[in-house]
């Protein structure tokens, strides 16, 4: 399937430290979450062998570390070589969310 370089950004948290990241991949068509590949508070550009049964990245960040992580799902690896996590939206609704969908 190919690789991808992940260039994970060097943002400050809500309390004036690094962000912490963390990189899984998606499986099968459901979302399923399979192995991480990134753990880190960023400030690193690192490439990753897909692996075949991967359909997407789940990228989770964590502005508030008192909190939940924010997360954002990239499907459809196909031709995608490089990811930028500091450009992805955070504030939408994810494709494979398990919270209810009249919840606001």
């Amino acid at each position: 399937m190919g690789e991808i370089t992940v260039e994970w950004p060097a943002q400050e948290n809500e309390h004036g430290g690094r962000l912490l990241w963390f990189g899984s991949w998606l499986v099968g068509e459901s979302g399923a979450e399979g192995e991480w590949f990134y753990t880190g508070r960023g400030g690193v550009r690192e490439t990753y062998r897909v692996p075949p049964v991967a359909s997407g990245v789940r990228i989770r960040r964590w502005p508030n570390e008192g909190l939940d992580a924010e997360y954002a799902d990239v499907v459809g690896l196909g031709g995608l070589a490089r990811l930028c996590p500091e450009r992805l939206d955070f504030d939408v609704r994810q494709r494979f969310s398990r919270l209810p969908v009249d919840f606001e």
